[in-house]
């Protein structure tokens, strides 16, 4: 009885294992005659305004094995399939070891890939992991294997090899990290490419020298083993110092821009032909910009890191980098709204959302001149106008809102451009209040700001959900003396010589010119004696306005400031939204954690240009007067200089 009972199982198994391999026979894919033709794509190619080559999305320079180091061919040999010329196709032993391993535990966890099985599943095949995917590989394995020699296998093979960060094929990866073709590589260039595609955010050289020599001896030692190379050579290639050579100088310093450009590009002709369309993209970005900015908020956080108490960053684990502030940096040319330079995080691979774009976090005081512009536009006040700073309390339905300064103290009658300078919360509400929150959120939309905000007065203190993207558009409506200039990235696309797409400049005036130089000058004093002095006091004098941020309990940090020929919003918190406390327990401001980048930044980026004044449009004039009544004093008196419409 029981003999027949395994019979029949047997059968049925049987038969499930015959349908299941009919089903995979039918649903197998078409080989081609060139399997390199796979391989092959239309890259799209991104460039900065200077022309030179940001990035080529899914790229693959095919080259002829003839035409690869011998050292390389080795390499990957010896690490990947030893047996590659003498089997077809199929490891026996790597099947029964893989199967064990499955039936183990129960799923499909591994195969014994061969370099044959490689290229079918990276050719053909999702890294899905099921019998069925695995069973129709085995079936293409043996169909590439009859249908191809060996070196026209292994010739694809490394023509499609994932390097990572875009980086596909044995020629790319050559130029990418040794500025060298493929022919040209030593042993020890090669062993150290052959053991990237295992694990490439691992083993990259760049990020982590360390780990990837490590990586790298593995492979000569697998390569002594099957007696590609002798001891001698070992000891050559191990004691040989590695020069690395980016192709571009922006490699791994424009993510951030790079995803914002796919996704703008995506919305007009959607993804699959940003990425395979052979698309030439020409943006906004300076490569020089960017690449300050990207060492900006590195040296930048390095400092505050150390202000938190924390060891540092390329020290610290994987696992521990998502508890490291970010930052976020966008710069803006306000003659014509073009996006020149972004940052969108700390570190890409370990977190490669992009902040600068992402509208979810409270700008704090660096708000608080739209509330200003406001009240300036409506003629309610000018810089002159005294008001006091002291407890007040606003009833808001049945609640009491009592505003309260960042340093917790009162300083009594003060100049509206006073106020600003010393970022005073109470003289802000008051403000508020006299305009209207409902003017206030329409003037921030006029300025660029296209969150939604709701009309209350503590929107006064910046009590809303904002982009750093948002807030330079808007300081850059300000540089630009009332034009809101719409940010963008791109200037043109081209698709085999044909225009795409071809950027036009579009602006509007939406504020007085007048009144944009009057807060301009009011800014000015946030750098002279406010909460922004930092700013030369780390060397930066050039003429320049700003305003510092900092939220409740300092969990934001901003700094947005501009010169006339460059506006830069920079944003620091926790991903998390915890407070930024120092290693002594005190809060970090804007003017310690956001400003010290933008400081970095403007030195680097503008240290080789001319000295520039913002323009001062007609109808301006300027007076001295005492800070605290707003009187008007005399040039030999202590006092602060203010502009204002002639004829105040």
């Amino acid at each position: 009885m029981w003999k027949k009972i395994i019979k029949r199982t047997l059968l049925v198994l049987a038969a499930l294992v015959a349908a299941l391999a009919i089903y995979a026979l039918l649903r197998l894919p078409q080989i081609p005659d060139d399997l390199n033709k796979i391989a092959l794509a239309s890259p799209t190619k991104i460039y900065a305004d200077d022309g030179m080559l940001i990035k080529t999305l899914a790229d693959r320079q095919i080259v002829q094995l003839e035409h690869v180091s011998s050292s390389l061919i080795s390499a990957v040999l010896a690490l990947e399939d030893k047996n590659f010329y003498s089997h077809h196709g199929i490891s026996k032993r790597g099947l029964v070891r893989a199967f064990l391993s499955n039936l183990r535990r129960g799923r499909v966890t591994q195969g014994g890939s061969t370099i044959t099985q490689q290229l079918a599943k990276n050719l053909f095949f999702s890294f899905e992991r099921s019998y069925l995917r695995k069973l129709q590989e085995l079936f293409v394995t043996l169909q590439i294997e009859q249908q191809f020699s060996k070196d026209e296998i292994l010739e694809a093979y490394i023509n499609q090899i994932d390097f990572g960060s875009g980086i596909y094929g044995i020629e790319l990866a050559a130029q990418t990290y040794f500025s060298k073709h493929a022919d040209e590589l030593t042993i020890a260039e090669a062993a150290m490419l052959a053991g990237i595609p295992r694990w490439p955010a691992r083993y990259n050289p760049y990020k982590y020298p360390e780990i990837a020599k490590e990586r790298q001896l593995f492979v000569l030692k697998r390569m002594l083993d099957e007696k590609y190379i002798t001891e001698q050579e070992i000891e050559t290639a191990t004691a040989e110092r590695l020069s690395y050579r980016r192709i571009y100088d922006l490699y791994g310093h424009a993510d951030y821009f790079i995803d914002a450009v796919i996704d703008t590009a995506s919305l007009d002709f959607g993804r699959n032909a940003v990425m395979y369309g052979g698309l030439d993209i020409y943006t906004t970005l300076n490569s020089r910009y960017q690449l300050a900015a990207s060492r900006a908020v590195k040296d930048g956080l390095a400092e505050l890191d150390e202000l938190l108490g924390l060891d540092p960053y390329e020290d610290s684990a994987w696992s521990e980098r998502e508890n490291y502030p970010q930052a976020a940096l966008v710069a803006i040319d306000p003659k014509t709204g073009a996006v020149k330079a972004l940052v969108g995080g700390r570190d890409y691979r370990r977190a490669p959302f992009n902040r600068a774009l992402a509208g979810n976090r409270s700008p704090g005081s660096a708000f608080k001149p739209f509330t200003f512009i406001a009240a300036l536009d409506k003629g309610l006040v000018n810089p002159a106008t005294v008001m006091v700073d002291e407890p007040t309390q606003f009833k808001i339905y049945n609640q009491v809102w009592e505003p309260r300064n960042y340093d917790r103290v009162f300083m009594g009658p003060l100049t509206l451009k006073m106020a600003l300078a010393k970022s005073r919360n109470v003289i802000a509400a008051k403000l508020i209040e006299k305009v209207s929150p409902e003017v206030v959120v329409e003037y921030a939309a006029d300025l660029g700001i296209t969150s939604p905000l709701e009309s209350h007065l503590s929107l006064s203190l910046g009590a809303a959900g904002v982009s750093p993207l948002e807030m330079a558009t808007a300081y850059t409506t300000i540089a630009a003396q009332g034009f809101l200039r719409y940010p963008y990235f791109i200037r043109k696309i081209f698709s085999t010589e044909r225009t795409l797409y071809d950027h036009e400049l579009s602006s509007r005036r939406v504020i007085d010119s007048q009144t944009c130089y009057v807060l301009i000058d009011m800014l000015s004093g946030v750098i002279e004696y406010g909460t922004g002095t930092g700013v030369q006091k780390r060397g930066f004098y050039r003429p320049c306005a700003g305003k510092t941020g900092t939220t409740n309990d300092y969990r934001d940090a901003w700094f947005i400031g501009f010169t006339p020929d460059l506006v830069a919003a920079v944003w620091v918190g926790y991903d998390d939204n915890r407070p930024m406390l120092n290693k002594w327990g005190g809060g970090i401001a804007g003017s310690t954690g956001a400003l010290p980048i933008w400081t970095i930044f403007m030195n680097d980026v503008l240290k080789d240009s001319a000295y520039s004044e913002f323009p001062i449009p007609p109808g301006i004039e300027f007076i001295k007067v005492n800070p605290t009544s707003g009187e008007a004093v005399s040039p030999y008196e202590d006092g602060i200089r203010i502009a204002v419409r002639r004829g105040m």
